[in-house]
């Protein structure tokens, strides 16, 4: 073996093995900033890219509903196991950690996560929204005036939004414990919501209809879904659009939160959709898993450096050699 040739394969071996460390660590988590997670029933939560790619395909191993679903801010995925009355847990490379994350909640429906780390469940069987810690072990309970299937956290870390698929919104005070009325009307079923980021409120309707309000509560803006009863509602990062979907149907949009045009549209194949979530997603309590995406990590950039440097130095070696 010549110089030339040993310095080579130096040369070679650094920029391998430090493009292969690279790569992954890149790939540490599946979960890209966009994805969407669509709970389809049968224990199960697809997981598509924004253009309705299916990626891959999680299973609570509960069968039954699977309804709304969130992140901490670790990137780690929980879904409530609506028909087992239990909330489920997945990592951030889409494997099952707990199927009974969190249990004894009457049909729980929807979990939002404020920026503690804690978790707050609403419950469709009982007039009660739970606090559980980052573990699922509850800490408390909020009595509420009627169920809380679907619930979101203001920023101010105490407001609760919540309604009972009906016309009508409330708001609790978690520390005041004053309960109140944020806006009702001809309004239809509202199902999922959301706080914006200047205070006001985006809600689903199974009339088809999304909903906004200012922090009045007074109503801004209509939107037609043009895919029927709505259920679905989530923010999503790019901070401009929004996502929704059919109930118990199979269709999926995104829509422009300023004009209402359709961005995306596409459809899971598979019915019983009660819930939606995305990854990176905007919320006001914290979650949304906004620590994630596909942005390498620190330490994938230095071992990107040293193989570039292993690269020129391996150049440089050779020159000499020859």
């Amino acid at each position: 073996m010549t110089k030339k040739t040993y310095n080579q394969g130096i040369t070679h071996s650094i920029v391998l093995g430090s493009l292969l460390a690279y790569s992954a660590a890149s790939y540490a988590l599946p979960y890209a900033v966009g994805d969407v997670f669509a709970s389809t029933g049968s224990g199960l939560v697809n997981v598509y890219s924004q253009t309705g790619t299916l990626k891959q395909t999680l299973d609570t191993g509960l069968g039954g509903y699977t309804t709304g679903s969130t992140f901490d801010a670790a990137g780690n995925f929980y879904v409530t196991a609506f028909s087992a009355n239990r909330v489920s847990q997945f990592d951030n490379n889409g494997v099952l950690v707990n199927a009974n994350w969190t249990a004894g909640i009457s049909l729980p429906e929807s979990i939002v996560f404020d920026s503690a780390g804690n978790a707050y469940i609403g419950n469709a069987g009982a007039a009660q929204i739970q606090k559980v810690d980052s573990n699922g072990v509850p800490i408390t309970n909020y009595t509420t005036l009627q169920n809380t299937d679907w619930i979101d956290l203001a920023a101010d870390q105490q407001t609760l939004l919540y309604s009972n698929e009906g016309s009508t919104i409330r708001e609790l005070n978690t520390t005041t414990n004053v309960d109140t009325v944020f806006t009702t009307g001809s309004y239809g079923a509202l199902f999922a919501k959301r706080y914006l980021a200047d205070g006001g409120v985006l809600a689903a309707s199974g009339n088809g209809n999304v909903y906004r309000w200012d922090t009045a509560g007074v109503l801004q803006q209509t939107y037609a879904s043009g895919i029927g009863g709505v259920f679905a509602l989530n923010l999503d990062p790019n901070g401009t659009s929004f996502w929704t979907g059919t109930l118990g149907g199979q269709q999926i949009s995104k829509i422009n939160l300023a004009t209402g045009a359709t961005e995306e549209t596409w459809s899971t194949g598979v019915g019983q959709l009660y819930g939606l979530a995305v990854y990176g997603e905007i919320q006001a309590g914290g979650g949304g898993g906004n620590g994630g995406g596909t942005v390498p990590e620190s330490n994938s950039l230095t071992l990107l450096a040293l193989g570039l440097f292993g690269l020129v130095f391996g150049r440089r070696l050779q020159s000499k050699a020859a």
